[in-house]
């Protein structure tokens, strides 16, 4: 039911207010409770939570006890990594559910070690995994999940420029989904700087690169069918939600540049690490608004919006001001900014959980395992 999602979050919110201090020791222990019920809820859900769940399972069944070789020459539409996974596991039990279980766990560790370690704002990286419905979509997508995974350790590598180490690791996540590549040109992004004189610039381009890719949609898919004969099955499909996640979007984006780079209160950072970041991230989200307008008219291209989907973990709590915390009246202030940003993110989550959850491929409503 979709009452595990409204109390797990209720739960994380007066859980933040409770805690004592903003210490280190206090963020780690909220990231630690946080990964502990988002792993548990996510493995022990049912098979029929998520349209794909059931596929997974079935993979799993079929490759469980085989060799190495003959797992590697396995006719499955799954890539070589999930096979690997499915076969290693299948040493230990025949049984789905610890493969839900245990994709669960990976995959919300690494989510919450993401959050920890480079979210300016931990508690509210862990209500927008779950606001921005980030948490319940990789209950269906359990190999891009996997993949995502991969790209969030990857992730501190590509901050600290170490490309090789990070290229190694886009491989390894592309072992589980073939559409993790598309990380593999993010070093490209990382050479970019910007400042307030170039996005006058760039932004105007930027916005007819947009409208020649919205324009021309349907001839880039079909070109990509044609060298990927396996998405030739693709058909072009819409709906009106995708308008409104573009629109979303295209507004954190604008919202980002314009408090980055123009606002006369946010100078910029001192910090050359995270001035490149602040960098990095806005042209991942500029690209991000190319897709977006992309996926409006092919829908299965949301697919790949939802790789840039994972950024506004990063780019909402940067561009936003921090909750301040008054030890003397032991009490949490979120400035108005913040405070609007979260109720706009909490209006998303009661829309599409109670008037659009058929949008998140059957992950709700939720079901315990022993409830089926």
């Amino acid at each position: 039911e979709t009452v595990v999602y409204v109390l797990l979050l209720a739960f994380l919110v007066f859980w933040r207010f409770l805690l004592p201090d903003d210490s280190e020791r206090t963020r780690r222990l909220y990231a630690i409770t946080a990964f502990v019920l988002l792993a548990f809820f996510g493995a022990t859900r049912a098979v029929s939570v998520g349209r794909d769940t059931a596929s997974f399972v079935e993979v799993f069944e079929k490759i469980a006890g085989r060799g190495f070789v003959d797992t590697w020459l396995f006719s499955s539409w799954t890539e070589p990594g999930f096979r690997f996974l499915c076969a290693f596991l299948g040493l230990f039990t025949r049984n789905g559910q610890w493969l839900i279980a245990l994709t669960s766990v990976f995959i919300n560790f690494s989510f919450s070690r993401f959050i920890y370690r480079y979210v300016k704002n931990i508690y509210l990286g862990f209500f927008l995994y779950i606001t921005l419905m980030l948490y319940p979509f990789y209950f269906s997508m359990m190999r891009q999940g996997l993949a995502v995974s991969v790209f969030l350790f990857a992730y501190g590598f590509l901050r600290k420029r170490q490309y090789v180490r990070y290229e190694l690791l886009v491989l390894l996540a592309a072992s589980f989904h073939t559409s993790a590549l598309l990380f593999a040109v993010f070093p490209l992004f990382s050479l970019i700087r910007l400042n307030r004189r170039r996005l006058l610039y760039l932004l105007p381009a930027w916005g007819v690169v947009t409208l020649v890719a919205f324009a021309f949609t349907l001839q880039i898919v079909r070109l990509i069918q044609k060298i990927v004969p396996r998405y030739a099955e693709y058909k072009a499909y819409t709906f009106d939600a995708l308008y409104v996640f573009f629109a979303v979007f295209a507004t954190v984006t604008g919202y980002g540049i314009y408090r980055l780079y123009f606002s006369r209160k946010n100078p910029p950072p001192d910090d050359a690490e995270m001035s490149r970041e602040r960098d990095l991230l806005t042209v991942i989200m500029l690209c991000g608004c190319v897709v977006a307008a992309m996926m409006t008219r092919f829908g299965q291209l949301q697919r790949i919006f939802n790789y840039f989907e994972i950024f506004y973990l990063l780019y909402i709590p940067m561009i936003l001001p921090a909750g301040e915390y008054v030890p003397s009246k032991r009490q949490w202030g979120l400035r108005p900014a913040a405070l609007g940003a979260s109720l706009c993110c909490l209006s998303y989550f009661v829309v599409l959980l109670f008037f659009r959850s058929s949008i998140w491929y059957d992950a709700l409503p939720y079901q315990f395992f022993w409830q089926t």
